[in-house]
């Protein structure tokens, strides 16, 4: 099954040039199955990856950390991806961090509303693990983890 795929038209993101410096990654999502998904399939990137379980503890650490990225589900508890957008966006000190948005939901509706909120991306679960790693590689330095560290 191909996971529906779609860019925020005219994005100003732009790919970061490689530094010292690890990309930081925010992963934003109720599933605890999800996170340990994530931390596997990104094991082979040399990428930092922060966790938060709920949309208001994503909230604080994304102000907290300041990641390069944020991957977001849409459905979880006290502040859903809807609630987590609109504050970090409003936020001047968060509101250029690029979010990519996850979810299980069918709603042509919530897409265009996330999109235009400020969502790098929508990708509908399950996500193909490339097309988010294709995402994310438009945004940050996907260098390949040297001596298989992690």
């Amino acid at each position: 099954m191909t996971a529906l795929l779609d860019s925020k038209p005219n994005s100003h993101v732009q790919r970061q040039p490689p530094t010292a410096r690890r990309p930081q990654m925010l992963c934003v999502d109720d599933d605890p199955d999800f996170h340990a998904t994530i931390e596997v399939r990104m094991r082979k990137y040399d990428v930092d990856i922060e966790h938060a379980y709920f949309g208001t503890e994503g909230i604080v650490k994304a102000t907290r950390t300041l990641p390069d990225v944020v991957v977001m589900d849409q459905a979880m508890p006290r502040g859903n991806g809807e609630y987590f957008l609109e504050t970090i966006k409003r936020n001047p000190k968060t509101s250029g961090i690029p979010v990519i948005v996850l979810t299980g939901m069918r709603n042509p509706t919530l897409k265009q509303h996330l999109l235009q909120a400020g969502a790098e991306a929508f990708l509908q679960k399950p996500v193909l693990f490339d097309e988010l790693v294709h995402h994310l590689g438009r945004i940050i330095d996907l260098r390949e983890r040297k001596n298989n560290r992690g």
